[in-house]
């Protein structure tokens, strides 16, 4: 029954657009069409140094990167308060990025934990070696999760902090680089 009732739509579709409704039917659009991606979300592999660029390069007051993985507790419970900053400063100009430190093959795992916290914007995930992940964000850092980096709209580094954080240190941290950029 379904197929029955949407041939007539698609007759009526050619017709419209043989008749001239659709000055150029662009038919390489529908022959690629595939469902959007959930609300957005996605994993890009980046590199240190593809990251920093990214950073260099937002449109952004202030850009919070955090490290994190699936398989870090820490790194979990931490999350909904990123969530909550992204919220709370966005429209102050905030850019949050997050970075799983998960291996290719745990990503499903990490799109699953980030569909279930509702993040819906493009997240990354580490590709390459380790220590050049390390190097290009603080020579101090000592690879542990969390890790988080706020850099201002230079993309000049302001703060950063392994392990959990409290929301407040965070808040403060943001809102001192935003409060600089104005």
């Amino acid at each position: 029954m379904g197929r029955m009732r949407s041939q007539p739509i698609l007759i009526a579709l050619v017709a419209f657009s043989l008749a001239g409704g659709c000055t150029s039917p662009n038919w390489s659009v529908w022959q690629r069409w595939e469902p959007p991606a959930e609300a957005g979300l996605s994993l890009h592999p980046v590199s240190g140094g593809e990251l920093l660029e990214l950073v260099r390069s937002a449109d952004a007051s202030a850009v919070l990167v955090n490290v994190w993985a699936t398989w870090c507790t820490t790194c979990r419970e931490e999350f909904p308060d990123l969530l909550r900053l992204r919220r709370v400063y966005r429209e102050r100009g905030l850019a949050v990025v997050f970075l799983s430190g998960d291996f290719p093959s745990e990503e499903d795992a990490a799109l699953a934990f980030l569909h279930d916290l509702g993040v819906d914007f493009p997240t990354y995930l580490k590709s390459g070696k380790d220590m050049d992940l390390i190097e290009a964000l603080h020579q101090d850092w000592s690879g542990g999760l969390p890790a988080t980096f706020v850099y201002d709209s230079h993309g000049k580094l302001s703060e950063w902090w392994e392990g959990r954080v409290k929301y407040e240190v965070f808040a403060a941290a943001v809102e001192r680089v935003l409060d600089g950029a104005q």
